[in-house]
């Protein structure tokens, strides 16, 4: 008996199938192989160490440090859809101002709208107390971010921008504020970039906390 030959045809046409599908698959993982080694690796970024609250406006010229703040909740920061992933954006202003563009092999540890809400939450602690979320008898902070992204004004000259949208309410709104800031980049690059968004990032919280020490809270 030959078991080529006796083998019913069904079974045949399955074992030949069997050996095709697994032929391509280990073709497949070869090819990814190559691919995940050539490839260039992804860099990964988040906002660096926070700054202290002794800094004052946060460029580290040792200005004496603000004024405390009251006890103070902060709302889960909030942005348009584009920045729920991590991606990091730039834009072309000089060429294609209404494109919105990502860097291919750079990245943020997780969503910009995430790592701003940890940089501020951080940043109220260090000026005050932050107010359990459910606490309705302080005065909650909650803010929207509109802009967090890289602009080129040129081929060689660009800035991170932080612009949001800022609201102290505590049973009715008690203030609301739009605040934006631009710190140039260092380099034409998504690390030149992160360092500007980072450094912007500080400030804008710092502008932002100094408006809300003016309110009337109590």
């Amino acid at each position: 008996m030959n078991p080529a030959t006796d083998m019913p045809r069904f079974l045949r046409s399955a074992r030949v199938r069997l050996r095709a599908a697994l032929l391509l698959a280990a073709a497949g993982l070869a090819l990814s192989g190559c691919a995940l080694t050539r490839g260039d690796p992804t860099i990964t970024y988040d906002l660096g160490p926070a700054v202290s609250a002794s800094s004052g406006n946060g460029n580290g010229n040792g200005n004496p440090a603000p004024a405390p703040l009251p006890k103070l909740r902060v709302a889960q920061t909030d942005g348009p859809n584009w920045l729920e992933g991590n991606a990091l954006f730039y834009r072309l202003q000089y060429a294609q101002a209404q494109r919105l563009q990502a860097y291919a092999t750079q990245r943020w540890v997780m969503s910009p709208t995430r790592l701003f809400d940890e940089r501020l939450r951080e940043a109220v602690a260090a000026r005050g107390t932050l107010g359990w979320s459910g606490d309705g008898s302080v005065p909650a902070l909650k803010v929207d971010l509109l802009e967090f992204d890289q602009v080129f004004d040129s081929a060689t000259t660009s800035a991170g921008v932080v612009r949001l949208r800022a609201t102290v309410y505590r049973h009715a709104m008690l203030g609301q504020q739009t605040f934006e800031v631009r710190r140039p980049a260092p380099s034409a690059d998504g690390a030149g970039g992160v360092k500007a968004l980072a450094e912007a990032s500080d400030a804008v919280i710092a502008a932002l906390l100094d408006w809300i020490g003016t309110l009337q809270l109590k």
